[in-house]
């Protein structure tokens, strides 16, 4: 988490790009996949393609969901990384391809896959850094099994998550149909960039993607 993903190096500067100097190079112990990912060509924002090209996270199959029918996120804090009360705001695609991605302050929810806790796979997706400055999911890949995800929605309710997995990817080899999948059982995926930086490109190698599950009430 923004393979959240990838394309084209313009979409990575977009997503990825960072003024600071990067961290090291995180490691997890999460299995990779190996599939292939082939992203069709987009062509809209106001009604979004079958399959847009997010900056950093993939292509999804989708369809928008009926508007109004969940309530959507519009804060988020995670346990034990500085996350906290951190403004969420739905995210489309621009007419680029290329999913919307917020400032660095922000985490962008893509409204045309489920709210969290709804059916299928809700993907929040922020910056490690941007222009210079530390993006909201910094520290996303030393999350902890078992850390607390609160998520605050436009209704006032709020519901509790725990991560279940961190996995790193390559871009190229996200795991898209299962990250943006709209079916099974509730799951809340946030994404960032990670792995090496590519100073040339002012890019990250890899994608970090922290799995997690609803807390029964």
């Amino acid at each position: 988490m923004t393979r959240l993903l990838t394309l084209a190096v313009g979409l990575l500067v977009t997503a990825c790009a960072s003024a600071t100097v990067p961290e090291p190079t995180t490691t997890t112990s999460a299995t990779t996949t190996t599939s292939t990912i082939t992203r069709p060509a987009e062509t809209t924002t106001t009604a979004p393609p079958a399959s847009p090209t997010l900056p950093f996270v993939g292509s999804a199959i989708y369809e928008p969901p009926a508007p109004g029918s969940e309530p959507s996120p519009v804060s988020l804090t995670i346990d034990g990384i500085s996350v906290s009360n951190a403004p969420v705001r739905d995210v489309g695609v621009l007419e680029s391809g290329e999913m919307e991605i917020p400032g660095a302050a922000e985490v962008g929810w893509y409204r045309f896959g489920p709210s969290p806790g709804q059916p299928g796979s809700a993907v929040l997706a922020a910056h490690i850094a941007f222009d210079g400055r530390d993006g909201v999911f910094r520290r996303l890949a030393g999350a902890s099994i078992g850390a607390r995800v609160e998520v605050m929605y436009s209704d006032g309710s709020t519901r509790a998550f725990e991560v279940v997995e961190l996995a790193q990817y390559s871009k190229e080899e996200l795991p898209t149909s299962e990250i943006f999948s709209k079916s099974g059982d509730p799951r809340l995926l946030l994404i960032t960039c990670g792995g090496d930086f590519n100073p040339s490109l002012r890019s990250y190698t890899d994608n970090i993607v922290a799995y997690a599950i609803p807390i029964p009430d």
